[in-house]
């Protein structure tokens, strides 16, 4: 049987066309998880980060505040402080909701502790099929109301607290922004969410025309919300707190920093929540990379991946008051 011809790949940009290639895409389900666990447990590198910045570097366990089990933090701060009270940048994992860790994460949060003077904090959530929501947001609550909570102790501004999160982490980042928002128990002040995962219809609505061909397919989307959600996609009466783009209202969230991929599946989802972010008076900020990709942060050396590292990075110290 003949393959079929690419729908987008002439669209994708020359600077990050080799990951399309070098990790081939396959449509995500319940018969390859482990293996696929597996094998991006084995692609992250477990680098010491205190050998390659000036930072210190903790793991820590907090208690859920809902009667869960405990939760797994990674605590990463600067050797030289650069604040009386170090800003707070609370980050969540991707990964489709049922992949993923923050091992990841930890070079980017060891270089902005010590290039800024963050306290950077990264959260273990449960991962779905196993858990379904509220787990996941129980625990990212959890996480970030203990770092609140022991300002003092881990020597934080409480005044001073950016949420981020990447793909499936954005959606989890953005579903907590709006919990935050509703408990009125402590405020966040910066949002920003990168190929963000919000809605679960998008799993079951007509296929774009060229996006989400390569690396997060609406199949493997489709996998992640049912596993989260415990029920098929697209169902009514769903908490807008596990799929944020079913929120009424976005009013009254942080600056809010969102960036995606021209070809990215998450592509019409992100536009619609900026707009409706725009439309509810939050200060938001929406870059589309021209032929983009899920995977193009592995290429952080192309144009725009160094357009955006810039634009976040001023957007996160504008919003913190850091500028």
């Amino acid at each position: 049987m003949s393959k079929q011809p690419s729908r987008s790949r002439h669209l994708i940009d020359p600077e990050v066309i080799s990951a399309v290639d070098l990790f081939p895409t396959t449509d995500l389900s319940e018969s390859v998880l482990m293996e696929s666990r597996k094998k991006q447990s084995q692609m992250l590198p477990q680098i010491d980060i205190t050998q390659m910045f000036p930072v210190t570097f903790e793991e820590k366990t907090v208690p859920s505040y809902f009667g869960g089990p405990d939760i797994r933090i990674e605590i990463t701060k600067p050797k030289q402080p650069k604040h009386d009270k170090m800003p707070l940048y609370y980050s969540i994992h991707g990964g489709g909701m049922v992949l993923g860790s923050p091992v990841g994460d930890r070079p980017g949060n060891a270089a902005l502790a010590a290039q800024h003077g963050f306290c950077c904090v990264s959260v273990y959530y449960r991962l779905a099929p196993e858990h379904v929501q509220p787990s996941q947001l129980q625990d990212c609550y959890s996480g970030l109301k203990w770092c609140v909570e022991h300002a003092e102790q881990l020597g934080i501004d409480p005044r001073k607290v950016a949420l981020v999160g990447s793909s499936a982490g954005a959606g989890l980042a953005a579903g907590l922004a709006l919990y935050i928002r509703d408990q009125k128990e402590f405020e966040i002040h910066h949002l920003r969410l990168r190929s963000p995962m919000l809605d679960d219809r998008t799993s079951i609505t007509a296929d774009h025309p060229y996006a989400g061909e390569f690396v997060w397919t609406k199949p493997s989307n489709y996998f992640g919300w049912k596993s989260v959600l415990g029920h098929e996609p697209g169902q009514e009466g769903v908490s807008e707190y596990y799929v944020p783009a079913r929120a009424q209202s976005l009013a009254d969230l942080p600056p809010t920093y969102i960036s995606i991929g021209s070809i990215d599946l998450f592509i019409d989802e992100a536009l619609l929540f900026a707009k409706q972010l725009a439309f509810d008076g939050v200060s938001v900020e929406f870059h589309v990379y021209p032929g983009y990709h899920h995977l193009s942060p592995m290429f952080p050396n192309a144009h725009y991946s160094q357009e955006g590292a810039k634009s976040s990075e001023y957007a996160l110290l504008k919003a913190l008051e850091l500028l």
